[in-house]
């Protein structure tokens, strides 16, 4: 069973008896105290509601801007759950080892009702956080009964103006996250309900609900240590009873885990990770390897103690693989298995503080790098569950610091004053960081100031100061000095981590700038790189065709590049385009419609297959796609495919 809150009285306190709480097994849910979800939800809404106004950003694009399938709507939700996540992303060169088609259907329903319309995707971030709020409040009183209620008051407040979830909310990507964690808490509610009453309905809810949870994200599975957890620490059942309880959520955990393997081995993901992604892959040996996660991981939790400064990226250079001859990482192992060591020799008195510890630890373990190897070494998004062991913790020591006895369960003065300055502190902070989300210009930029020598985000601030230089619109260099900028950005990427996307980039930049010599270069030394990039062999095809007068050589590079990648849009537009030039209009009309599978709505290739058609002399056949181009015409579609011309 577990124990009410003990705390000493403070010196010249008269100690007051202890305020009354039901037993477990006694029906209540948050009873009297209903307002505490009410204010949690308010407050979340309050600290982002500055974010509804904010443009697409970060991965933005490969979820929603720049996904075909996400764009084609509902139509496409049954495609969610046959492919990986990213089958859609028109800028992606290979399949990866995601798979969320959960959160890529809301996605789609979103674009269904409003089109490019990103004020929405924000609006329901940030109101599914604030439901996040609401039901964390009605979970935890539940578990927390025999607890005085500010425990999980306390934790809940903190955990909703915890300025790391800035990256969750302000990110419309991390949707995907939101969903996790409030159907995961979900899970949990109905579990706790069906201990309680034995009502069979409320155990198929809270499986249900941790299959909905596994299918929004893979990271949910961490949940299937956290409920027996919670089970031992908060209930009267025996590990007996715990485990059988338990083994209900292997159904939904072994269907996921079946689909997602079959459709992932069967799209031949791409499994390795890149460096400049993960630092860690660059370590030279297993040592260094586990040093480096170890220093990441102390990087996490001090992030997580004090949150500032907050940043998108922490890559390579800014941050090189360790050895144990550095600080960081025996701080880490110090920290980590100084926690793990001291939770599992208290859970046997099923301490409070042991649970707080077990929960971060768990449901930090599979993004730690300790375990596994990860796709990414640094995002706060990943501290988003986890964080919630950290702030049931920071309540309990604030009680115990603060509170002195109970009274009746109302808090002292002293422990409002502290409380409420963590809440403002922890407000003002979110508040000042989530203007950075606004758009990818004001997030890189900004973040270089904190993490200058990420080759990462180099690279990605580049891309935003090509951007603000060059019009796609109307193809005119409208600001060289940007346009110059991103090159010098891209020199000191590539100088930093060498690799065919970067090099692309720079390459054109040159070509916006009409130094061409210097763009071709640049492409060729990307095909060094990465012989079979789809982007650099297209690009270099348009250079070949328009600056040297080379049809052949660009036909062939065309070729190359479809066959490289037949999902690359922009490659099938220029090589129907060259084929059409020599009056080959049925090769190239085959070209365009299949580039029109994974952009129906793209203006040119439509004007094109309907013009095409004219010149074939079947005009009909080809009225349909001008007229579809006609209702395009001066609407948006989404970001300019300015990307898609050097991405890889």
């Amino acid at each position: 069973m577990a124990k009410r809150i003990q705390i000493r009285p403070q010196k010249g306190v008269k100690p007051v008896a202890a305020a009354s709480v039901p037993e477990p097994g006694a029906k209540q849910g948050s009873g009297s105290l209903w307002y505490v979800g009410l204010l949690a939800a308010l407050l979340g809404f309050c600290l982002y509601a500055n974010t509804i106004g904010h443009d697409y950003c970060y991965d933005d694009s490969s979820a929603i801007i720049n996904n075909y399938l996400v764009k084609g709507g509902v139509k496409n939700i049954g495609t969610f759950f046959s492919t990986e996540y990213r089958s859609g992303y028109q800028v992606r060169r290979q399949a990866g080892p995601l798979y969320r088609p959960l959160t890529l259907s809301v996605f789609a329903i979103m674009w269904q009702l409003a089109p490019d319309k990103p004020g929405l995707y924000h609006f329901v971030n940030v109101l599914l956080y604030s439901l996040t709020g609401w039901l964390l409040w009605v979970t935890w009183r539940r578990i927390l009964r025999t607890y005085t209620p500010l425990l999980p008051a306390l934790g809940v407040l903190l955990f909703m103006a915890q300025p790391v979830h800035t990256e969750v909310v302000a990110n419309i990507k991390s949707l995907d996250e939101i969903l996790a964690l409030l159907f995961g808490t979900a899970a949990l509610y109905g579990l706790w309900r069906f201990a309680d009453e034995q009502k069979p309905l409320w155990l198929a809810g809270a499986v249900t609900a941790y299959g909905l949870a596994l299918f929004s994200k893979e990271g949910s599975i961490v949940f299937f240590g956290i409920f027996p957890l919670t089970l031992w620490f908060f209930s009267k059942k025996r590990l007996g009873e715990i485990l059988k309880l338990s083994a209900w959520f292997l159904l939904p955990a072994a269907l996921f885990l079946a689909i997602r393997f079959k459709v992932i081995a069967g799209q031949g993901a791409d499994l390795k990770i890149a460096g400049i992604s993960n630092y860690i892959v660059l370590a030279s040996s297993s040592v260094s390897r586990l040093a480096s996660a170890l220093d990441m991981c102390w990087r996490y939790l001090a992030v997580l103690v004090s949150p500032h400064p907050l940043v998108s990226d922490m890559g390579y250079p800014q941050v090189k693989p360790a050895t144990f001859a550095d600080w960081r990482p025996l701080a880490g192992l110090a920290a980590y298995g100084g926690m793990a060591a001291w939770a599992f020799w208290q859970a046997r008195r099923r301490s409070f503080m042991a649970f707080t510890v077990l929960f971060f630890l768990v449901s930090f373990s599979l993004v730690s790098n300790v375990f596994i190897l990860t796709y990414t070494n640094y995002g706060e998004r990943l501290l988003y569950l986890p964080s919630l062991g950290f702030t049931l913790a920071l309540a309990w020591l604030l009680l115990r610091i603060f509170q002195g006895q109970l009274s009746g369960g109302k808090p002292t003065m002293l422990l409002m004053a502290v409380a409420g300055l963590i809440l403002v502190l922890y407000g003002a902070k979110t508040v000042m960081r989530s203007p950075d989300w606004k758009d990818n210009f004001t997030l890189f930029g900004a973040d270089m100031r904190v993490s200058p020598d990420s080759a990462m985000l180099m690279h990605h601030y580049g891309v935003e100061c090509l951007y603000k230089g060059y019009n796609s619109a109307t193809s005119v260099v409208e600001d060289q000095a940007m346009v110059k900028k991103s090159i010098e950005l891209f020199t000191k990427a590539y100088e930093a981590y060498p690799n065919s996307q970067t090099i692309g980039y720079r390459a054109l930049a040159y070509s916006k700038l009409k130094m061409y010599d210097q763009a071709i270069g640049d492409y060729e030394k990307a095909l060094v790189h990465k012989p079979d990039s789809p982007t650099a062999l297209n690009s270099l095809g348009f250079l070949y065709r328009n600056v040297r007068n080379q049809p052949d050589k660009a036909e062939e590079l065309y070729r190359r590049s479809v066959a490289a990648d037949p999902q690359f849009v922009l490659a099938r537009r220029n090589f129907g385009a060259i084929l059409a030039s020599r009056g080959n209009f049925k090769a190239a009309i085959e070209q365009w419609i299949e580039g029109l599978k994974y952009a129906p709505d793209d203006l040119v290739l439509n004007q094109y297959v309907g013009r095409a058609y004219s010149d074939m002399g079947q005009p009909e056949q080809g009225k349909a796609f001008l007229l579809k181009a006609q209702r395009l015409q001066g609407m948006s579609t989404g970001r300019p495919s300015l990307q898609e011309e050097a991405e890889d």
